[in-house]
């Protein structure tokens, strides 16, 4: 069976089904009322005509329609039939008898149902029937007459809350055809006048959608903007070397040529390999395992172990061996948290001096775990740590160090997802720049 998604249809469905519950309920309550009142009245009648019939003492059976009430309607069948049978000790005047004994029944009589009233008198039992399927009947007229007017208003009601609905859900139909009409890089927010309260919170956050989709538009299109822009520069850098390389005449010349290449290619390929990277931690999601940073921190250093032999950089660690490595567990990817670090020690390692030192800290505090990763280069002036961070960005005292700068974009956004609060600073001990990351521990979400 097919679900019904128009709100319109639901709605009008539920009022439909409410009114017809309501009508329901209203109708047995009605006809529970009523047979309570008829069989009330008809019961003072039966007992009316007892004494009434006492009094004139007939002899005979009679069937004696009932009088005119405003409170019964009026019906052929809706009669009762008197009997009345002499006995013994009828010296006493009609108009003086007194009653002695009176009291209801049912009897079945043929396919009918009666409600009897026996009176026994001095002289005379009375007996007074009446049938129970004409009270029922009586009572469902009277249910009827009450429950009518709704019957006859309910697709009144319909039909009005149907144009209500309509009217009230026509700023979604035009937010829709505003929708439909739009060009694929029309993003501007959509117009909530005569938005009803309830759809208030849904175009809201279709306007906040466009506006997070318009600014990753316009950050995508800078990075490819970049992008062409610094690829430029190595291919060109590139073709040139090659065309010395053409040119060469001795073993030597050709040798450093091809040596000039190899550099360029080199280059090139890691630019490219940094640019896949930040463009796959941009789509990534935010990791939720478990990561052991002790580890993590390991990899790290191996994956950059022999860049920092070549340049004789002594790599060390503090890794607190003593405590246990549970303590230093955090959420997030851990593959997402080696790049993080190897792009850190990478530019730690290329920034210091040849012979120099690179340390990275692992500690435990009390709310939080620290990370730093500190060189003895030459650091990072304050006023330009702000704008590191961003793409292609390389600051003024490591120009002669090479480098996209994408890595501590790729940092950047990495701690980002995953967040990592991250802070530059000088290292105390080394002198040069020290990169510090703040994670909240694992066990904190518990």
């Amino acid at each position: 069976m097919t679900a019904i998604r128009s709100i319109r249809t639901r709605l009008l469905l539920i009022v439909a089904l409410v009114i017809g519950l309501a009508t329901l309920a209203q109708a047995i309550v009605a006809y529970r009322v009523a047979l309570n009142e008829v069989d009330t009245i008809s019961d003072f009648y039966m007992f009316e005509m007892a004494r009434a019939v006492h009094r004139s003492m007939p002899d005979t059976t009679q069937i004696v329609p009932m009088p005119p009430s405003k409170s019964l309607p009026a019906n052929e069948s809706n009669c009762f039939t008197l009997k009345v049978r002499r006995t013994e000790n009828a010296e006493h005047e009609p108009s003086t008898r007194p009653e002695v004994l009176r009291h209801f029944s049912q009897r079945q009589d043929g396919p009918q149902t009666l409600r009897v009233l026996e009176v026994d008198v001095p002289g005379a039992h009375i007996e007074v029937s009446h049938d129970l399927a004409v009270r029922a009947q009586t009572a469902r007229a009277l249910a009827l007459r009450t429950i009518l007017p709704i019957i006859i208003s309910a697709p009144l009601l319909l039909l009005l809350i149907a144009w209500g609905t309509t009217h009230t859900l026509a700023p979604l139909r035009r937010a829709r055809r505003e929708i439909a009409a739009r060009e694929a890089n029309d993003l501007q927010p959509l117009s909530t006048a005569c938005v009803p309260e309830e759809a208030l919170p849904f175009v809201n956050e279709i306007n906040v959608l466009f506006t997070r989709i318009n600014a990753e538009f316009r950050a995508r299109n800078e990075f490819v903007a970049d992008v062409a822009h610094e690829l430029r520069s190595p291919l060109a850098a590139l073709k040139l070397q090659v065309q010395g390389l053409l040119r060469a005449q001795s073993p030597e010349a050709k040798a450093m040529a091809q040596e000039r290449v190899l550099a360029g290619i080199t280059r090139a390929t890691r630019l490219v390999e940094q640019l896949l990277v930040l463009a796959r931690e941009d789509a990534a999601r935010p990791g939720h395992n478990i990561t052991t940073l002790p580890q993590v921190a390991r990899l790290a250093l191996s994956d950059v172990l022999t860049q920092a032999q070549a340049r004789q950089i002594d790599l060390g660690a503090e890794l607190q061996e003593q405590l246990p490595e549970v303590v230093f567990t955090v959420r997030g990817d851990a593959e997402a948290l080696r790049t993080l670090l190897r792009n850190l020690l990478d530019n730690a390692i290329k920034y210091s001096p040849r012979g120099g030192i690179v340390t990275l800290k692992l500690a435990r505090e009390a709310t939080h775990i620290a990370l730093s990763v500190e060189d003895n280069g030459p650091g990072i002036a304050p006023e330009e740590r702000s704008v590191l961070f961003e793409r292609f960005r390389r600051g003024h005292s490591g120009q002669d160090a090479g480098g996209s700068g994408l890595g501590l974009a790729i940092v950047r956004t990495i701690a980002t997802r995953q967040e990592i609060d991250i802070r530059l600073d000088r290292s105390e001990t080394l002198g040069g720049l020290a990169v510090h990351l703040t994670f909240k521990p694992a066990d904190a979400d518990a």
